[in-house]
């Protein structure tokens, strides 16, 4: 069996196996028990196995007697914006993100459109554990309600954020890559407020992503592709509940997903000089250009549910992480791509620049991703196992905000163990990509060597 992983943020497994619809129910029932049966806004990406777990939480929510209104096939963005507008208790979204087909998750969002954070997940979790629930008798079940009418408000409200106007006449051209999920059917709304052509691929709700749905450059080489054959001025790949996004140029040229919230940030720091709260293994970037504008910097643990809580703690103007996500507090609580999109179009349009362009602005190192596999506990113990080596990170200094990080003048290295999968996962930045590569390699044959 694979693992099942059970968090503050939700509950995340391999679909049919790790994760059934018993096991869903079950979790369900905890949230409907932990927000005492209120209304629940509930939706689902397009994974084969979304199905059965929408079935599956309905039945534990309505057994709590929660008010769920089911927004069906909708992206976690939309979800999370929509939760105070319709004052509800909470939300439940159905979807595997950034991660393989296989996968699928619930995840939680609070009463303020929130991912909930650490201390609700926990008493979610512990009513989960000892099977605390709230099971209503039979004329005290829950209602279930569609909800169809709540594009509209949103899509309003993405065009008051933007001077939708200067989009509008600079007659882009865009190349989106949904990855087959749940932004599909989403799309076509959004580039007629902005007046966009839009060319979308891999836009079929199919149930299967096209390519592995973490926005990467190396998913985003069908969009590199085309985009100069059909006159594209930029291309986006998005997650596949559309709440991380990566860009690819007129050019051809996929930018790194680490590059997504600094150019993002470089725009809305020009115009608002505020707290930006970023986590602890994002790009060095996005420092410089807060460095810029005089704008103080918060680094918070990995997740999108940290990042919010320091924004609101620090009213922060802008927060994001390195894997290509952004929030902006005054628009909603939730990582969103289709805003970022609009942000990064809006951007060029004022400036009138190309894609490339705003990617020449802005400072940039050379960044690289690996990851070991492992059993959990065997992760974290390799972790620890090299605190006491000191050979590896000789000259540096060690922050424990979140794993591991070491940071020398030149550059720096993070180690952490994932939330979602069974893994390490290491990002090592430099100004020279020889001494990046040579310190991931450095560190991984380490880790294998206590693994």
């Amino acid at each position: 069996m694979k693992t099942l992983r059970l968090a503050s943020f939700g509950m995340r497994g391999f679909a049919g196996d790790s994760l059934t619809p018993e096991l869903a129910i079950d979790f369900a029932c905890a949230f409907g028990t932990f927000v005492e049966g209120g209304r629940v806004l509930l939706g689902r990406d397009t994974r084969i196995s979304s199905t059965s777990l929408h079935a599956a939480t309905v039945s534990g929510l309505l057994a709590a007697g929660c008010e769920v209104m089911d927004f069906g096939i909708c992206p976690t963005p939309i979800l999370q914006y929509s939760v105070e507008r319709m004052r509800a208790s909470g939300a439940v979204s159905i979807t595997g993100g950034h991660t393989r087909i296989g996968c699928n998750a619930l995840t939680l969002i609070s009463s303020n459109g929130a991912f909930i954070e650490p201390i609700g997940g926990e008493a979610v979790l512990d009513i989960y554990h000892a099977r605390n629930f709230l099971l209503q008798p039979w004329n005290l079940q829950g209602t279930l309600r569609p909800v169809t009418d709540f594009t509209r408000q949103y899509f309003d409200a993405i065009e008051a954020q933007l001077d939708a106007e200067a989009i509008r006449k600079a007659n882009f051209t865009v190349v989106i890559d949904p990855v087959n999920g749940a932004g599909c059917r989403y799309l076509a709304p959004f580039a007629e407020r902005l007046g966009l052509k839009l060319i979308a691929i891999n836009a079929e709700e199919s149930g299967y992503t096209a390519h592995d749905p973490e926005p990467r450059p190396r998913n985003a080489k069908q969009v590199s592709a085309i985009i100069s054959h059909v006159g594209g001025d930029i291309g986006f790949v998005s997650s596949s509940d559309m709440g991380r996004l990566s860009i690819v140029c007129e050019n051809g040229e996929t930018a790194s997903e680490e590059y997504t919230f600094a150019i993002i940030a470089d725009h809305v720091l020009s115009r608002k000089t505020g707290t930006l709260v970023t986590n602890c293994c994002t790009t060095r970037t996005v420092d410089d250009i807060a460095h810029k504008y005089g704008a103080p910097v918060f680094k918070t643990r990995v997740g999108q549910a940290y990042v919010m809580s320091a924004l609101a703690d620090e009213n922060g103007v802008i927060g994001g992480e390195g894997n290509g996500s952004m929030a902006l507090p005054g628009f909603s609580r939730a990582f969103d791509a289709f805003l970022m999109m609009g942000l990064i179009l809006e951007s060029m349009a004022q400036q009138k620049v190309n894609a490339s362009d705003l990617l020449l602005k802005i400072p940039r190192y050379h960044v690289v991703k690996k990851q070991v596999t492992g059993e959990r506990h065997r992760c974290y113990h390799a972790l620890e196992s090299l605190l006491g080596q000191d050979h590896w990170n000789a000259g540096g200094r060690i922050n424990m905000t979140d794993g591991i990080r070491v940071d020398w003048d030149d550059g720096w290295i993070h180690l952490r163990a994932s939330q979602t999968e069974p893994m390490i996962r290491i990002i090592s930045e430099s100004s020279s990509r020889q001494r990046a590569e040579n310190r991931a390699a450095n560190v991984i044959r380490l880790l294998e060597n206590n693994m």
